[in-house]
């Protein structure tokens, strides 16, 4: 088993601080035979040891800003209304309702519109589960 020292942020301005001054240690990521294979030898945007700052910089900037997240209010409203409808369908079926599960659901369904123009997980299922397990 072991133990791992950890410091947790638990606020704002200590979060700014820790990344601040340590963010060329968060920078170095470390490259394993997944990124060599599935990231162009581990050389795409986030493997690259210079580019952390920069896909920060990109996400904030074209992903997270607030002409991005106004552009996608419409992804994630449509997102949403599946996930409310697979909610009913699943408590009328008699079934649990895993709501961590579904939350990631339409997530990745969000993502997947945005990125890729289309819906990841349409329907719960083999495919959907096996997905999930390649990419978590």
């Amino acid at each position: 088993m072991g133990t791992c020292g950890m410091v947790v942020a638990s606020t704002l301005d200590a979060a700014r601080a820790f990344l601040k001054t340590l963010d060329l240690n968060f920078s170095k990521c470390f490259v394993d035979a997944r990124a060599i294979h599935l990231a162009y030898n581990a050389q795409d945007m986030v493997f690259n040891p210079f580019s952390l700052k920069l896909l920060r910089k990109l996400s904030n900037l074209h992903m997270l800003g607030g002409k991005a997240l106004e552009d996608w209010a419409q992804v994630r409203a449509i997102e949403l209304g599946h996930m409310v409808q697979a909610m009913c369908d699943t408590s009328q079926k008699g079934e649990h309702v895993v709501v961590p599960e579904m939350l990631a659901y339409a997530l990745a369904n969000m993502i997947g519109q945005v990125i890729l123009g289309r819906r990841v997980f349409v329907t719960k299922g083999s495919e959907s589960n096996e997905f999930k397990d390649i990419v978590l």
